[in-house]
């Protein structure tokens, strides 16, 4: 079966991001392993990884990983297909997963590490460690994704991660908008809407909630677009703020995004398009706070409306949605991952 017109262009739109080179890798290496030369402690995260230190003798480091990747046999590595081959197949599939990312990085890795007159590091990849020997922090709820019991001991799902802006004030305009009328539809798509933008996402979202009856805060820059009476824009907005004043959220299913609303306790709806949002949209349909998600791919106006009626219409979600709130807000998520960080600490980060 060919693919979708849609899929097509968005696989082409992707085409045109910036590519990094193999020089870029390595000097990028180079650069993050003088930054961190003489540190008692590296946090790094999913898109650093720890190849820098693996320059020179070994700093103690510990991993911050956005979508689960420690091996199991409850599910597959993720990127892998889903195929009903048992928990050995899951198994390989995270064994791979470590090496060909490993693969990726050695060249640049073994490049640095001879110009600094040190020997080449094998085939073997060393991020096997994360979460055996070294801690691995997943900033999200075990609401959302229950930890495997097979996982290695020193991974820990740890709560979300919130920053809580003490200052942030609502602008009058934006303030009367929202408390001058039913709650309205939330609409933000993050840091990629200038990717959204291009399928005219927007104006499909408007119509779909004009049709429901209700009114919009979209949340991010305009670029010239002229909105309807029934749309407030703006800029920027402390989710902490707006979600609980909201119906529901349209989101582009972003961890950041997605934890917010699920603190505020309202249904969520979600449009992903690249690496972990469509896993994390699948979770949230399956947690029952979201209604069935609209990738960007494929997407077209009856599928957003249906997916919006139900998120606006179902009771189920916005009784699930409430009560994992509650056990989301109870989660003390930057205080224990803290705490498990300076516990490996002061035991001598054994294994590290």
């Amino acid at each position: 079966m060919g693919r979708s017109t849609s899929a097509v262009r968005l696989s082409r739109a992707l085409s045109v991001l910036p590519q990094h080179t193999l020089e870029d890798r390595r000097e990028l290496v180079g650069l993050l392993a003088s930054a961190c030369k003489g540190a008692d402690l590296v946090v790094n995260s999913v898109l650093t990884r720890p190849y820098h230190l693996l320059v020179e003798d070994p700093t103690p480091w510990a991993a911050v990983c956005l979508i689960p990747q420690s091996s199991t046999d409850a599910f597959p590595a993720f990127g892998a297909p889903s195929l009903p081959l048992g928990p050995r197949y899951h198994r390989l599939t995270h064994v791979a997963r470590r090496q060909w990312e490993w693969h990726c990085a050695r060249g640049s890795v073994n490049r640095v590490r001879r110009d600094g007159g040190l020997g080449p590091l094998g085939l073997r990849s060393p991020l096997r460690a994360m979460g055996a020997s070294n801690p691995i922090l997943y900033p999200f709820s075990p609401s959302l994704v229950p930890p495997p019991a097979d996982w290695p001991a020193h991974c820990h799902m740890t709560g979300f991660w919130y920053w809580d802006r003490t200052t942030w004030q609502p602008p009058a305009d934006l303030r009367a908008f929202v408390e001058n009328g039913t709650p309205p539809v939330v609409f933000t798509m993050g840091s990629l809407w200038p990717l959204y933008r291009r399928y005219g996402v927007l104006r499909m979202t408007w119509e779909a909630v004009r049709k429901a009856g209700r009114r919009m805060v979209f949340a991010g820059s305009r670029y010239g677009e002229e909105l309807p009476p029934g749309v407030f824009q703006v800029d920027e907005v402390d989710h902490r703020w707006l979600f609980p004043r909201a119906s529901c959220v349209i989101h582009h299913g972003g961890l950041g995004t997605m934890s917010q609303a699920l603190r505020a306790g309202i249904p969520q709806m979600s449009v992903p398009a690249l690496v972990d949002q469509p896993y994390f949209a699948e979770r949230l349909t399956a947690l029952g706070v979201a209604s069935a998600p609209v990738p960007l791919a494929g997407l077209s106006a009856s599928k957003f409306a249906a997916s919006l009626d139900e998120c606006l219409g179902n009771p189920d979600l916005v009784r699930r949605a409430a009560h994992v709130a509650r056990s989301v807000r109870a989660e003390p998520g930057v205080a224990r991952g803290a705490e498990v960080v300076e516990s490996w600490v002061d035991a001598g980060c054994p294994g590290g």
